[in-house]
């Protein structure tokens, strides 16, 4: 299943090539001295493997306690495993995907993906109870599906050499440090 994306090449040039560091004004100096120039801009679907997690949330009143239960969709992506909570957006499927667009395949298993789900959204579950005194525990997690989700990848030049960006292709968000390293395997597994 291939996500479509709503964002269009020119936007996310626009995006990637106006997006401000969030460096601040005392560190600003060190990027200036070599300004990046947008030399291409590519469409990249990477493989991800969506999970619904059912939660159950404890919630004490003055005299009773009872239990809500709430389902939580993550994703994981297929080259490394890293967990990410997706916003809780419909996702539009693409019925007739760019076919120049590169589409990289699965590294891991979805049996792995599951457990690294649930690993990780357990963990962070046990850290949020610490925080708020209010506990939650992941009961059960669905049969994940595989998806092929959009980026835009924009390589910039700079004097002492390139870099890249990528750019969430559904929600126009530039991605950041965590992902770095996905987009990194997924670029090498291209070439």
């Amino acid at each position: 299943m291939v996500i479509k994306p709503t964002i269009s090449r020119r936007q996310a040039e626009n995006i990637v090539s106006t997006k401000r560091s969030s460096v601040s004004r005392m560190f600003r100096w060190l990027f200036e001295k070599d300004p990046a120039s947008l030399e291409k801009m590519e469409l990249m679907y990477l493989p991800f493997y969506l999970f619904e997690v059912s939660v159950e949330r404890a919630v004490k009143e003055k005299k009773a306690s009872d239990s809500r239960r709430q389902n939580v969709i993550l994703s994981v992506d297929g080259l490394l495993g890293h967990a990410v909570l997706f916003a809780e957006r419909a996702l539009e499927i693409e019925r007739n995907p760019e076919k120049a667009a590169p589409v990289c395949d699965f590294a891991i298993s979805l049996s792995d993906a599951a457990e690294i789900a649930l690993d990780q959204y357990k963990g962070m579950l046990l850290e949020h109870g610490l925080r708020t005194r209010r506990y939650s525990h992941a009961k059960e997690i669905s049969k994940g599906r595989k998806i092929h989700y959009p980026f835009w990848i924009g390589y910039l030049k700079k004097k002492k050499g390139y870099d890249f960006k990528a750019l969430d292709a559904v929600s126009g968000e530039i991605q950041g440090v965590r992902m770095r390293r996905v987009f990194i395997k997924a670029l090498k597994s291209l070439k």
